[in-house]
């Protein structure tokens, strides 16, 4: 609306032979449209992104022939093979495998690889991450093998739907451009409003059709804050500098701002607030368990023997880079079983070759078991007597606690082996049920000697089950553990008001779990995705109020849990990672992707990317939004003001000449378009930058966020704007009328000058809400004294050079130039003996 009003004074201007104004006001509107384009430009290349992940070929059985086709032309019906290391091409119902494991965190959330089987599903409503029988579009195959019948293909598979919603979610206005388009409309109006009267009161002089005109076209550009998109995007410009060096990618803009206002973080769990790694966290041996994360001293003789059992009965390799780091191949749980034999000070080379592998039954999903052979254990490497175990081939199981209970006649403890009995069985499955509840995945270790039953190519006869008559040595616990600085930055988060809530894709118990470890209250409870299949809009808005953990949610789950929390008044924010939370971050009012484990298309989606994938990064992003918005506040407080006193010049100029019947042929008006244009360039503009680049006030972090969809003058800022703009009028009136009482030439010039130093002192005053300029130290923006200095040379230059001839003034002298600056300096004493009183006050 503020572009039409200036469109049609630069008309109005050229009809009236005015065509350097036309022109000055043609070319606001030029970079009006230039400085929108620029910072709304932004490439979507979130579905390209989604279609890159697309397998190029794969191999497919058809009419009895195994033939490799590419990705595109599957159809329903094709039989696809999968193995490891293949990405799934397809949406796929699995009807044979063999130990097949498929890492679905990308599209489900969950960091652990899903076992996967081929019975059907006794549950119809089983969410995503519980269809064992299906393998996902996109998603990897990390161990094992399987063979599956192609149900969906291209936009059709879930990853498609995704493609999908994002293609029908459209990004919302941001809260900042909300509330500067309500300020535009006010300000537009009040014009409109203001241009009216004055061209009334014209015409009721008797005042000539061209004078009114060129009034009217004075108090639109006296009205418009001409220098508003300059300034937010310079210090949105300035704010994503200070990110980035903060480690926060600014894609968009407003983003910059928008988290100064958010009221609730959705947060992805797996990669966001926690590692994405699988950890062994707890061991527990010979009766006793042992912190394995941040432990230090020996590691006891049990849990190496464990460790080194798990670390044997392992399909991982261990690779050393060139810099000396050590990299795991394979899948998470293995991979968190070496590390922790590492950690504990285990040589994996040695234990590997010196306690070599001679067979192996491998891992399914029926046993739920994996068995591995293997020659004498040299008691140097591994501490076997704890076991009994000797120097003789031995086997090792790891699986599921409750399955290898089943096989097993005894346990290891401190006093050595004892056999299994009801009480040591129950003790087991406690510790079993207890890590269960604490969000773990639990494995347990077994052994079992092989005396005299194998060969010497490692073959066992078949009668002898290697998993028979087992010895439990252990538990081991692994998770995929909290990050370490997201519990400060949640805690800084509560601190300043804002709730965060974990969207998941993982188990319930997992996330209740990892969120209790964090700090995330749970008293409303976990909800899982299933449950939000059943629940209206309506009933979902009041959930999201109480509710800061979900889980087992599908993309479709998480769109409408951050449309209920905008729909009940937050400004949300979705921080993630996967395929999974694309939608989401689009819909969201700012969407933030992690840098390093994030997928192209969730940061393609986003608005902000974090590039050291640290959920405390996005505190510090919070805290500069807030700074950002401080100082939009300050702006838009300084630049309304100053328009406020150049409409009540406007306004108020002819009145005392109507009243005493004086002739004011050669005051018509009190400013030219032309003058008003340079105020609000010099002013609005320049100045206006300098405070764009205030630092941050105490506290900033220490109060709740902005009320969502609050006006930009709550706190006061209305009333202390319109009471600084009424003195600036004031004071500048009192300086032109005194001028043009005393017959001076230069009334208009003065008031000019006037109006500039008024809004020059504004400027300083206006640094900070309640301290004063000598709590916050002149040094502290030395951009504002910069460019303060460059604002009053132009303005000196402006009343004493050829540039007056130009804007249609004449030259002043010290004297006229002097009592307008008294009249700047008056109004910043007002303006910090008013912070003075509020300090007071406060």
């Amino acid at each position: 609306m503020t572009v039409l009003i200036l469109i049609g004074a630069a008309a109005l201007s050229a009809v009236l032979g005015k065509f350097l104004e036309a022109g000055a006001i043609g070319t606001i509107v030029v970079l009006f449209a230039l400085l929108g384009f620029l910072q709304e430009y932004r490439a979507e290349r979130a579905i390209a992104a989604l279609r890159r992940m697309a397998v190029p070929t794969v191999r497919v059985t058809r009419d009895g022939v195994l033939v490799d086709v590419p990705a595109v032309d599957l159809v329903p019906g094709d039989i696809v093979n999968l193995e490891a290391g293949n990405v799934v091409p397809a949406d796929l119902r699995l009807v044979e495998v063999a130990g097949l494991r498929v890492a679905e965190s990308a599209l489900t959330g969950e960091s652990e690889p899903v076992d996967k089987q081929v019975e059907a599903l006794t549950d119809a409503e089983a969410g995503l991450g519980d269809r064992v029988n299906m393998a996902y579009s996109g998603t990897q195959v990390t161990y094992g093998r399987g063979v599956g019948v192609v149900v969906a293909s291209g936009m059709q598979t879930d990853l498609g739907r995704i493609a999908t919603m994002l293609q029908s979610v459209d990004a919302s206005a941001t809260p900042l451009q909300e509330r500067l388009d309500r300020v535009g409309k006010q300000l537009a109006l009040g014009g409109v409003g203001v241009a009216g009267a004055v061209v009334a009161l014209g015409a009721v002089a008797g005042e000539s059709p061209g004078d009114l005109a060129l009034t009217a076209v004075s108090v639109a550009v006296a009205v418009i804050p001409e220098g508003l998109p300059a300034v937010v995007t310079f210090t949105l410009a300035i704010g994503a500098q200070r990110m980035l060096r903060r480690n926060a990618l600014i894609r968009k803009l407003p983003a910059v701002e928008t988290l100064g206002s958010v009221t609730v973080i959705c947060s992805d769990k797996t990669g966001t607030l926690t590692q994405n790694r699988m950890t062994v966290t707890v061991v527990h041996a010979a009766g006793e368990s042992t912190a394995i994360v941040g432990s230090s001293g020996a590691v006891p003789l049990p849990v190496r023997l464990l460790l080194g059992a798990a670390a044997l009965c392992n399909d991982g390799e261990v690779r050393v880079e060139p810099d000396g780091s050590t990299v795991m191949i394979v899948d998470p749980t293995e991979t968190a079983l070496l590390v922790a034999a590492l950690e504990a000070g285990l040589d994996l080379d040695a234990v590997r070759s010196g306690v070599p592998r001679l067979g192996e039954r491998p891992f399914d999903s029926d046993r739920k078991r994996m068995s591995t052979i293997h020659g004498p254990v040299d008691p140097d490497l591994l501490p076997a007597e704890a076991a009994g175990l000797g120097a003789r081939p031995v086997a090792f199981v790891k699986g599921a606690m409750d399955g290898l209970l089943e096989r097993t006649v005894a346990v290891m403890t401190a006093a050595g082996t004892v056999p299994l009995d009801d009480e040591q069985r129950a003790r087991l499955l406690g510790v079993n049920d207890e890590l269960a509840r604490r969000g773990m995945r639990v494995l347990g270790v077994a052994a079992r000697p092989l005396v005299g039953v194998v060969d010497a190519d490692g073959s066992v006869p078949d009668d002898v089950d290697i998993e028979d008559e087992l010895t439990v040595l252990g538990l081991v616990g692994i998770i995929d553990p909290p990050r370490t600085e997201a519990r400060d930055a949640i805690a800084r988060c509560t601190s300043a008001g804002i709730r965060t809530v974990m969207i998941t894709g993982d188990h319930p118990l997992t996330a209740t779990a990892i969120a209790e470890d964090l700090g995330i209250p749970t008293d409303g409870g976990t909800v899982p995705g299933a449950e939000l299949e059943h629940v209206d809009d309506e009933r979902l808005e009041a959930l999201v109020r109480t509710t800061n953990v979900f889980a087992r949610v599908a993309p479709g789950h998480k769109l409408r849990i951050v449309g209920a929390l905008q729909a009940s008044g937050e400004v949300a924010s979705m921080t993630g990672d996967g395929v999974n939370d694309a939608p989401a971050l689009r819909r969201a009012d700012i969407g933030v992707a992690m840098g390093i484990t994030g997928t192209d298309v969730s940061k393609e989606a986003s608005d902000i990317v974090l590039r050291d994938d640290n959920f405390a990064t996005i505190v510090a992003a919070v805290e500069e939004g807030r700074v950002i918005y401080d100082n939009l506040r300050r702006f838009v407080k300084f630049a309304v003001a100053g328009n406020i006193g150049k409409i009540a010049v406007m306004l108020l100029w002819p009145i005392p000449f109507l009243v005493a019947g004086v002739d004011t042929t050669d005051a018509a008006v009190a400013l030219l378009p032309l003058q008003l244009l340079w105020l609000n360039l010099m002013t609005d503009g320049l100045l206006g930058l300098s405070l764009g680049v205030e630092p941050a006030e105490r506290g900033v972090m220490a109060r709740p966020p902005h009320t969502p969809g609050g006006s930009i003058w709550a706190g006061g800022l209305g009333r202390t704007t319109i009471g600084t703009g009424v003195v600036i009028g004031a004071g500048a009136l009192a300086i032109g009328w005194g001028a043009h009482a005393l017959g001076s030439e230069h009334w208009q010039t003065m008031l000019f000058t006037g109006l500039a130093m008024l809004q020059f002192f504004q400027a300083i005053g206006t640094r900070s809400t309640t301290a004063s300029l000598r709590t916050i130290g002149w040094r502290t923006n030395p951009t504002l004294l910069g460019i303060a200095a460059i604002v009053a040379i132009l303005q000196v230059a402006a009343v004493t050079t050829p540039l007056a001839d130009f804007l249609g003034l004449t030259r002043i002298g010290v004297v006229e130039f002097g009592i307008c600056v008294a009249a700047g300096v008056a109004l910043l004493v007002g303006l910090e003996a008013h912070k003075a009183l509020l300090r007071r006050r406060a």
